[in-house]
């Protein structure tokens, strides 16, 4: 080869790495993390649908906080069953399964939705700095739940347990014992975190606590407990940034999904990186949007909670940066998902088709 041809080749080589820079730059964009991805990875985002719920149960005052199966009943539950002023009766609410699949094919059906008597046992009275239940979970008739307080410093968190009380298969009420009560240890200094989060594998309760980013928690790890809220036991747990505010069931192979949010005025939880936007990607309206609300799945396996090697499933974001609070989750059969937020932006139960 000549020295003419070889510094032609050189440049045209030069010209090409140049162009193919710069259309990589302008194919990037920022996200709320301060990192970039190129627009190429774009992960697809899910659509929701609302189920429209009566008018007292839609009330932003219905603050619900999480979301659990007991037998073909959908509970939700409220963070004050009693009101946040406790002068009302308690109640959790239930929607039967076949409402919900009635509705999804058919739109114009109304969804039913029935009262459960709801008995704290004096805790929401008792217990200094009561902030409410944060999450709850079924195994056969016993009920689990979190309980959130201001009685620390800063914070303390609980769990207690109760029972299902059916007539005639229907469920008449919902008991709590006050003298199960364990504290569960709060892993930072947070003014406003706690356990928001359960699920079970059929033997051990496990409660989450909702921020486990390696900026705010250094050591993240799952409380478990046998179900008699005994022998308690920390579990490690991978470092994920923003918010985790509730969980499905655990499946028999020991995975299971969180919902993973984050709400941009909370700046404490804002990060330089984060490792599941940089390895996956982000949504479309997440790569203009500083809200965060996705799905991610994790395993439980070899006595840890891992991520699991598997894409997070993104929700459509609103628009102007406007975020949806979503505390409540559960699996639909095989096909999808039900979420519901608490009064940000209202109280919003819907369903996220994946199949």
């Amino acid at each position: 080869m000549n020295k003419k041809l070889f510094t032609l080749l050189s440049v045209a080589s030069f010209l090409i790495l140049l162009l193919t820079a710069c259309s990589n730059n302008a194919n990037t964009k920022s996200i709320v993390d301060g990192s970039a991805l190129p627009s190429a990875n774009i992960l697809i985002e899910y659509e929701i649908t609302p189920i429209p719920l009566p008018k007292e149960q839609a009330e932003a005052s219905m603050e619900y906080s999480a979301l659990a199966w007991y037998g073909n009943n959908l509970i939700l539950l409220p963070q004050y069953p009693e009101g946040i002023d406790g002068n009302r009766d308690g109640f959790l609410y239930a929607i039967s399964r076949e409402s919900l699949i009635d509705f999804l094919e058919n739109p114009a059906t109304q969804v039913q939705i029935g009262s459960i008597p709801f008995d704290d046992a004096g805790l929401s009275k008792d217990i200094i700095g009561f902030e409410g239940f944060e999450a709850v979970v079924f195994v056969e008739d016993s009920v689990y739940l979190t309980i959130e307080a201001r009685g620390g410093n800063p914070m303390k968190s609980y769990l207690v347990k109760g029972t299902v009380v059916t007539e005639e298969g229907r469920i008449s009420k919902i008991l709590l014992d006050a003298s199960s009560l364990v504290e569960l240890k709060v892993q930072n200094t947070s003014s406003n975190a706690s356990y928001e989060a359960l699920t079970t594998d059929g033997q051990y309760i496990y409660a989450f606590f909702e921020q486990n980013g390696k900026a705010q928690n250094d050591h993240p790890y799952a409380v478990r407990l046998n179900l008699d809220l005994t022998n308690y036991q920390e579990v490690p747990l991978d470092f994920i940034n923003y918010r985790l505010t509730d969980a499905t069931i655990m499946n028999d192979d020991g995975g299971f999904w969180i919902i993973n949010y984050f709400f941009p005025g909370d700046t404490h939880l804002r990060v330089g990186e984060d490792p599941i936007s940089i390895r996956y990607g982000l949504g479309e309206s997440h790569q203009q949007n500083e809200p965060v609300e996705r799905l991610v799945k994790m395993n439980f396996t070899n006595g840890e909670f891992v991520l699991a090697e598997e894409a997070p499933l993104y929700l459509h974001l609103l628009e102007n940066n406007e975020a949806r609070n979503w505390e409540g989750l559960v699996e639909l059969d095989d096909s999808g998902f039900l979420i519901v937020t608490d009064k940000f932006p209202g109280s919003i139960l819907v369903y996220i088709k994946i199949k």
